[in-house]
């Protein structure tokens, strides 16, 4: 085959790219003084000697020194000549085209301060001043590596390879790339094992999922670069057109499982387009990052797909790479595909070269797919472990990445490896294949559905990791007390542990079906509720009766208001229906009723409680979306409630009321019957107070609530009996909270702090949500008045901690 510009020997990469500028080794013109200077030169040896008397001696001396000074100016003006011509052949050479080009897109790119691409990251004025003007043997540019990631400011990378060469000649730009992009230690050179597939005689990858009941589908990719031709962003039509040919002709020559057709998209008729297209077997050029890279150049020619007869084995003929090889599965026998690739891998390798680099393993246009190129990429159904929180740290864990496929509430997710440099090619399967099978079997345990109550505290008595409350005090005696019993509202045992036994990662693991369920099953309960309360087993369970204080005379007052760390204050009760069962056990229609009678009350408050009623079954997107921003709707995402039940027939019978000035919320069978809550910006505490008060008092003359005389108002969670009242504040304390002793201050005054999840703005950096502890065995204006002594506090020691000089703690 002949030669064209882009095709080289291997040997011509590692030859120098440029030659140095030549000397200028042509010499100067003789000057006048030279030619006089040689004639008497010739004169003097031509003429006789004679005597002379002194007189001529020393005008004769006099002469000599004379013509001595006039070739030492001849020398002079000939000096600066030479010097003028010198200066003039040192000038810098003009830059080339392609230099030009790459300072224009570093200008482009460097002018974007809020790019975060790795390019932009790493294309220093140095790095680019070294590399702008260097040129691969295939002709390759730095221009042609980094012109996708400067028109594509969004880029994550930023940078495509011109061709294998281009990894050594422009490595002072690739080689940080890679590391970072592959998590690799800046100080110790990249390095990547031998290929090795594994012996398919002996790789043992049995199917995951015979019955397919999780794995929809899995796709086994390589990519593979040939050598002698340049990459996507460089490469010519005559190029790739031979490269086409010569791949054509090896891919002709697969037997048995691997025979196919190759279609040249450039001749592909409408009806075999179309079926391509149905089974996702095609390529297009609709890649916004690969089109400004160069990589459609001359489209569609020279390009194909290559389909075995049982669709399972497709190539992909110069769309990003030179071939891209997929073997397919529509069901959990990834090792099937996984030895049709290698198969169909080792076959190719007899027929056609491939570019690897002894570092950085297969060469490919994409950093991202160096090393073994190879991705292995399987759709799973996991509703179960989707719900729960589970499943990032599990994919974090296992090297995973995942992509929701079809909606978060669906389940189903693409699941693929993450490494691919560093490892081998067996060894990348087997981390994908072992963590598919914890996957599955996570998902499993959480799909699990216990038959009875017997089921349950089998489950719960197996599992010695738990470390659950219903766990410890759900011994066999208790459970035989209590496995038969049932409360009016034919609340069970099991309806009440159901939540622990399912997540056995739960602190408490139990719940009240109903406010019945205290009394029916105390044996349990009741050490529960002493042990949430610090209370020894002797001890007796009391709470005073309800008393919120005198609101003209609170014996507290608002926060400080100058230069305060308050973000904003919020107090809320928590209330169950005397007359209904609590929502695990609550029925449809139930739950209506319930909804409506609450209404009905909601909408005949006045003054500044005066609202909107919200049903979560209408509420409209603009709305919601606007009630999500003010952080006053809610979900139905918590994995613990859900197990209990608590989630059932969603969202009927469910709503928001909302006043006018957005300071006060009603939610209506969210967790309880009502959560009743007065918030509002700053540290105006005892506004926020009365406003809730006046609330609670207004709707106990139209509501009865469930109350018992030794555990207060009765709630679903037995951690929140007594006055169900959560008096917080939203506060920002970065050195206080930066104490090692933070969680044992909170302890001392009585408080719970709970960190803004992630996703912080500055402003959120050191924000944190403190509430009071106790609820049981205090009155409301007690617990309000320990959350407002508490915070006030921890404001005096956030100020010394952010003047370091710490002093004791005030224990409460």
């Amino acid at each position: 085959m002949a030669t064209t510009e882009n095709e080289v020997p291997a040997t011509a990469s590692e030859e120098k790219v440029e030659k140095p500028q030549e000397e200028n080794s042509t010499a100067a013109p003789p000057t006048e003084n030279d030619v006089s200077a040689a004639e008497e030169d010739k004169s003097a040896s031509a003429a006789p000697e004679a005597e002379s008397t002194p007189a001529e001696d020393n005008a004769e001396k006099t002469e000599e020194k004379t013509g001595d000074e006039e070739k030492a100016d001849g020398a002079d003006k000939e000096n600066k000549v030479d010097e003028k011509k010198e200066e003039k052949t040192e000038e810098p050479p003009a830059p080339e085209p392609h230099a030009l080009e790459a300072e224009e897109l570093f200008k482009q790119l460097s002018a974007a301060e809020d790019c975060q691409s790795l390019l932009h990251k790493h294309l220093t004025q140095a790095v680019l001043d070294k590399l702008k003007g260097k040129k691969t043997a295939l002709g390759g540019t730095l221009a042609h590596c980094i012109r996708s990631g400067c028109e594509n400011l969004d880029s994550r990378i930023g940078v495509y390879a011109c061709d294998a060469e281009g990894y050594k000649v422009f490595s002072d730009l690739l080689e940080p790339i890679i590391k970072e992009q592959h998590k690799l230690s800046e100080k110790k050179a990249v390095h990547h094992p031998h290929a090795d597939f594994g012996n398919l005689d002996k790789v043992n990858l049995e199917n995951l999922d015979p019955d397919g009941k999780f794995i929809v589908s899995s796709r086994i990719r390589i990519g593979r670069s040939q050598d002698g031709f340049a990459f996507a962003p460089a490469i010519n039509k005559e190029s790739r057109e031979q490269l086409e040919t010569k791949t054509v002709e090896a891919l002709n020559a697969l037997t048995d499982s691997l025979k196919g057709t190759y279609h040249k998209l450039a001749e592909l008729d409408a009806d075999v387009q179309k079926s391509l297209a149905e089974d996702s077997l095609t390529f297009d050029d609709s890649d916004r990052f690969l089109k400004a890279a160069g990589g459609y150049g001359d489209w569609p020619d020279g390009r194909g797909i290559f389909v075995n007869e049982e669709k399972n084995f497709v190539v992909w003929v110069n769309e990003e790479d030179h071939l891209r090889l997929f073997s397919l599965q529509k069901d959990g026998d990834i090792g099937a595909g996984y030895k049709r690739l290698v198969t169909a891998v080792k076959a190719l390798e007899e027929k056609l070269t491939f570019v690897r680099d002894d570092r950085l393993g297969y060469l490919t246009v994409c950093p991202s797919n160096l090393g073994t190129t190879m991705h292995t990429s399987v759709v799973i159904k996991v509703p179960h472990l989707a719900e729960s929180d589970k499943l990032k740290p599990l994919f974090e864990k296992l090297n995973l990445n995942a992509a929701v496929v079809e909606g978060e509430e669906s389940g189903v997710y693409q699941i693929s490896n993450r490494r691919v440099v560093g490892l081998t090619e067996i060894q990348s399967m087997n981390e994908v294949y072992q963590g598919l099978k914890e996957i599955i079997k996570q998902e499993k345990e959480l799909a699990w559905r216990p038959e009875n109550v017997g089921e349950m505290f089998e489950h719960l008595s197996k599992a010695k990791a738990c470390k659950s409350l219903v766990k410890k005090h759900l011994t066999k005696d208790v459970y035989e007390k209590l496995k038969e019993k049932k409360t009016a509202h034919e609340a069970t045992l099991g309806d009440c542990i159901i939540s622990g036994t399912l997540n056995l990662d739960s602190t408490i693991g139990v719940y009240a079906a109903d406010a019945e369920s205290y009394t029916e099953f105390a044996p349990l309960f009741d050490p529960i509720i002493k042990e949430l309360n610090k209370l020894k087993a002797a001890d007796a369970i009391a709470h005073p009766a309800a008393d919120f204080g005198d609101l003209e005379n609170l014996g507290f007052t608002e926060f400080e208001a100058e230069g305060s760390p308050i973000v904003s204050t919020c107090v809320g009760v928590a209330r169950s229906h005397k007359e209904f069962a609590f929502s695990p056990v609550l029925k449809p229609e139930d739950r209506v009723q319930a909804e409506q009678k609450i209404v009905e009350v909601l909408k005949d408050l006045d003054g500044d409680l005066k609202g909107s009623y919200h049903s979560l079954e209408s509420l409209s997107s603009e709305l919601r979306e606007q009630l999500q921003k003010d952080g006053m709707v809610f979900s139905n995402t918590d994995r613990f409630l859900k197990a209990a039940g608590v989630y059932s027939d969603w969202p009927a019978g469910r709503g928001i009321f909302v006043n006018e000035e957005k300071t006060f919320v009603v939610w209506v069978n969210e967790q309880d019957h009502l959560r009743v809550l007065s918030t509002q910006k700053g540290g105006d505490v005892v506004a926020v107070y009365k406003r809730l008060v006046t609330a609670v008092k207004t709707l106990e003359e139209k509501l009865t609530f469930s109350r018992d005389e030794r555990l207060g108002n009765l709630v679903i969670c037995p951690s929140n009996l007594g006055t169900a009242l959560r008096a917080s504040v939203f506060i920002k304390i970065p050195h206080l909270s930066a104490r090692k002793n933070f969680k044992t201050v909170c302890d001392n005054l009585k408080l719970q702090a709970r960190a803004l999840d992630g996703g912080l703005t500055e402003e959120e950096v050191g924000v944190f949500e403190v509430s009071n502890k106790r609820s049981l065995g205090v009155t409301e204006i007690e617990a309000v008045k320990e959350m407002v002594s508490g915070i006030q506090e921890m404001v005096r020691l956030e100020k010394e901690a952010a003047s370091s000089k710490p002093k004791s703690c005030t224990v409460l």
